[in-house]
């Protein structure tokens, strides 16, 4: 659409009228397109095109006024709530630490020097995170992906499992961004976003890092059902999700047996988490000394450990780290961990709150995508402390010890604070919500014909 002076020059004073330079492009687009709407009005009662945009300007109305109002509808929006919690939480999980662990860590002033130094960090990731722009996600989402997948690999050949561990979960919200480039792709779009999926997935199966694959897996999965369910692929809903379930079903399955047959202990691990009986000095020992502590737990303060002689801190590995809650429990009773974890559902709630208020189709799955990672960590972590150990935890977000887990969860916090920034600026075109879907299967003639392409 061709710009005639008289509107770029309206334009141009409303724009100058907002201090957000961000709201520019918005604001000028839907200008445009209104002065044009008008004028095409206008054209159709047979006035020329010059005296149709002439009237249609004056329509619009003074651009300083116009402007004015922009600029009070269109504010920078830092979402306060989620900075403070993030604070609350770092403090808590600095205060557990000291307070805690004096006597239990070795070398703590050491421990909290490179743990401040991690959150410090943490925070500058937080900040330059909310800075950039947000739509960079899906501006570029294969240059980031493939980015990541090559840092990945990288990490692989350093035998470092720690970084490549929490570097995983930078995948999902890449991955959102590749959802959004497919949408309106049909089946076809469906079917690249999982082949671009199984590429770090693949890759990830070769250190049998479960936690993290899962943490993936699952929340790709969840980004592409959410795809589905809203129409954003231009698709029969039913079928979609029948060949997006049962290709994971699939994959599973096959991962299933490869981890059995490769690793023959992981069937006795499984069963020490139902029945630790089992393998009681073995797979079964950190389950029955945390389903102890519980089991001795008090409302208020320290609870008993039953048959066990050695103080909780001497039962288990890596206490201010993986067992957090476990101890807390323990020295303080039950009151303890329903504080923390109202503090980290309160958290969750109000991420999941600002999501559901996401409009634009990246703005959504961005967000979502960093909810489901930063939630699937939580409920990981939170049932390996309270004796279900099926999965291995990474980390408790912001709470338990720092390091490289704080930057990335504090990272992606600013992309999630950047969403909720910018959100309502961006305008998503060619979405297929309203758009007739595309078969899968069509029965012709007594065939059965699979239909990949997009409907034109």
């Amino acid at each position: 659409m061709q710009q005639s002076d008289k509107i770029k020059e309206y334009i141009k004073t409303v724009c100058e009228q907002i201090r957000w330079k961000k709201a520019h492009g918005p604001v000028s687009e839907e200008i445009e397109w209104h002065i044009h709407d008008q004028k095409n009005a206008f054209t159709n009662c047979g006035l020329d095109d010059e005296t149709a945009i002439e009237k249609a300007i004056a329509e619009m109305g003074d651009p300083v006024i116009i402007g004015t109002e922009f600029d009070h509808t269109y504010r920078p929006k830092i979402e306060w709530s989620i900075v403070a919690l993030t604070c609350i939480m770092i403090l808590a999980g600095i205060f557990i630490r000291i307070i805690l662990f004096y006597n239990v860590v070795e070398s703590l002033e050491m421990s909290i020097f490179s743990d401040i130094v991690s959150i410090v960090i943490g925070f500058g990731c937080m900040t330059l995170s909310y800075f950039i722009d947000f739509t960079i996600i899906g501006k570029h989402p294969k240059k980031i992906f493939f980015g990541l997948t090559i840092l990945l690999t990288v990490l692989i050949f350093t035998n470092d499992q720690t970084y490549f561990s929490f570097k995983l979960l930078l995948f999902p919200t890449a991955f959102a961004g590749i959802i959004y480039e497919m949408r309106n792709k049909s089946y076809i779009g469906i079917i690249q976003a999982g082949l671009i999926f199984l590429i770090p997935a693949v890759i990830s199966i070769s250190i049998w890092d479960i936690t993290s694959i899962l943490i993936y897996s699952c929340s790709c999965l969840i980004l592409i059902t959410m795809a589905v369910l809203s129409g954003w692929f231009n698709v029969k809903k039913s079928s979609a999700l029948l060949l997006i379930y049962g290709l994971a079903s699939l994959i599973s399955i096959i991962l299933i047996a490869i981890a059995i047959m490769s690793r023959p202990y992981i069937i006795g691990r499984i069963q020490a988490v139902f029945n630790p009986s089992i393998d009681p000095y073995s797979s079964g020992w950190k389950v029955n000394v945390v389903r102890s502590i519980i089991s001795g737990a008090k409302l208020f303060g320290q609870g008993d450990l039953g048959e066990y002689e050695y103080a909780a801190e001497k039962l288990l590995p890596s206490i201010h780290t993986d067992y957090v809650l476990t101890y807390l429990i323990h020295k303080f009773g039950w009151i303890a961990f329903i504080i923390i974890m109202s503090f980290i559902i309160t958290f969750a709630v109000r991420l999941f709150m600002l999501c559901r208020k996401q409009k634009s189709v990246l703005a959504k799955l961005v967000s979502v995508s960093v909810f489901i990672t930063y939630t699937m960590q939580i409920i990981i972590y939170t049932n390996y402390n309270l004796g279900f150990q099926l999965f291995s935890p990474l980390t408790l977000p912001l709470v338990s010890y720092g390091g490289i887990s704080a930057i990335i969860n504090m990272f992606l916090i600013g992309i999630m604070l950047s969403v909720f920034n910018l959100g309502d600026l961006i305008c998503d075109n060619n979405t297929a919500a309203d758009m007739k879907y595309s078969k899968l299967f069509e029965f012709t003639n007594g065939k059965i014909i699979i239909n990949l392409n997009p409907r034109a």
